[in-house]
């Protein structure tokens, strides 16, 4: 049975590492200087797998002796690397303990190396390393508080703790150790059972998961059909201790759908729902179309086509509105169902896009700096109210000088927004891009499987 925990750092993060790393605390005894310098000279290639280790420290998106100079680096890409009060913490720090003999060194240090990638391993710098001085051998983690891919920080707040121990313990059952059954944690003022339910609810990662597994259920014939549905999906399907764990890139966390979502989704559950529920559903499954009439005012041959952005922001909301959740048949891609719920800041672009007509990003700029010279014209017509009403008498009336510093406080919001609408048009045109790429080859490799199908039958007949 393993043990968690995880604090700020907020002092030098240079002796975090140090300590971390200490050669006298995690070099392997069984292992001498001179061998280990044979080993690193014949490098082991064709056996890496047996190769011993002399020092058990791993890196994670980093290598452990450039790792300092890597995390500051990434402090100072995002402007996160000076002190300040919304950026004390500079690192966080932890360990993983287990218990007297439960496990050997090489065993615990691959299962920290495990918990740090499915916890941290998308998005942050990570140092491993597992300690033998003492009777329980323990891991440590010292973690960048920034992100190496968006700049955003790490926090360490409860959800993210019982997502900690139950990575943890999942890992530790995976590997045959003891583990605190649900509702065991001895921690009278936190319920952590409590706290992994909410994070599970608000990632889209695991949300979109539980949809995608209900759907492959559904459509599925056998439980190899239902592994297909999810690989074609982009989901990696393993099965560990008799339970089933999925993961999706660009995610490194291995979802255990039975701890995850409930005993409904066991390995003998979904192969029941598998075999006797939805009998109604079609071999070759049919999309489902649009019974009403639509009528349109104006001649369609006579209207011109869009171009550029415009049309590209106009496909793109059309995809988003096109399948609803209804429609099973026809599964967008994750990134497309996370962009659904964004929908109405793309309503937002795609109106400013057809309101100015902008069809390439040139354009675009030019936009831009006019809304930005229309700010600061706006901004030096406040000042000036601002330099009146301070001049004015005490006596005299200011409502009339505060409506209109209101007013133009509304215009610079409206204008600041534009503004926005137009980086984040410039920012996503490329993602949009390689997002209806990869619906359309979705598309098309559904097809090609159709006609195969097809195929393949009138050669049974």
């Amino acid at each position: 049975m393993a043990t968690t925990s995880l604090w700020k750092v907020d002092k030098r993060l240079d002796h975090v590492i140090d300590y971390a790393t200490d050669k006298k605390k995690t070099k392997n005894k069984n292992v001498e200087e001179s061998d280990y310098i044979i080993m690193q000279a014949l490098n082991y290639a064709t056996n890496a797998d047996k190769t011993e280790k002399q020092f058990f420290v791993s890196g994670i998106n980093c290598e452990p002796k450039t790792a300092l100079k890597q995390m500051i680096k990434t402090k100072k890409k995002f402007n996160k690397y000076k002190y300040s009060k919304r950026n004390k913490i500079m690192a966080f720090h932890g360990y993983q303990s287990f218990e007297e003999g439960e496990v050997t060194p090489e065993i615990a240090h691959e299962i920290g190396v495990k918990l740090a990638e499915e916890m941290w391993g998308d998005r942050f710098e990570v140092v491993v390393s597992t300690h033998l001085n003492t009777k329980h051998i323990h891991n440590h983690f010292v973690l960048n508080s920034v992100s190496f891919v968006d700049g955003k920080k790490y926090y360490s707040n409860y959800e993210n703790t019982a997502l900690l121990r139950r990575t943890s313990d999942d890992l530790c059952d995976e590997y045959g150790l003891k583990v605190l059954k649900k509702g065991q944690y001895k921690n009278y003022k936190v319920n952590f059972d409590k706290y992994y339910e909410s994070a599970i609810q608000k990632s889209s990662y695991y949300t979109f998961a539980k949809e995608d597994i209900d759907y492959a259920i559904k459509q599925a014939w056998s439980y190899k059909q239902f592994v297909n549905i999810l690989n074609n999906m982009g989901y990696f399907v393993n099965i560990r201790a008799g339970k089933i764990s999925i993961r999706r890139e660009p995610y490194k966390r291995n979802i255990r759908i039975e701890r995850a979502f409930g005993e409904e989704y066991s390995l003998e559950r979904i192969e029941y729902r598998i075999l006797y529920t939805n009998p109604e559903k079609e071999v070759y499954p049919k999309p489902q179309t649009w019974n009403t009439k639509l009528k349109y005012k104006g001649n369609l041959k006579s209207k011109p086509k869009a171009k550029g952005l415009k049309a590209l922001y106009l496909y793109y909301c059309y995809l988003l509105k096109v399948f609803p959740k209804k429609n099973m048949q026809h599964k967008l891609t994750p990134e497309m169902r996370e962009a659904v719920k964004k929908m109405d800041e793309y309503s937002e672009q795609t109106r400013l896009i057809c309101k100015y007509n902008i069809t390439t990003l040139s354009e675009l700029n030019t936009r831009k700096n006019d809304f930005k010279e229309e700010l600061q014209a706006l901004i030096n017509e406040r000042k000036k109210l601002y330099y009146t009403r301070d001049k004015m008498p005490e006596n005299q009336n200011r409502e009339e000088i505060l409506n209109d510093i209101i007013a133009i406080g509304e215009k610079i919001t409206k204008v600041r927004r534009k503004i926005k609408l137009c980086d984040n048009i410039e920012k996503q045109s490329l993602e949009k891009l390689s997002q209806i790429k990869a619906f359309e080859e979705r598309q098309k490799q559904e097809k090609e499987q159709k006609k195969n199908k097809k195929k393949d039958r009138r050669y049974e007949r």
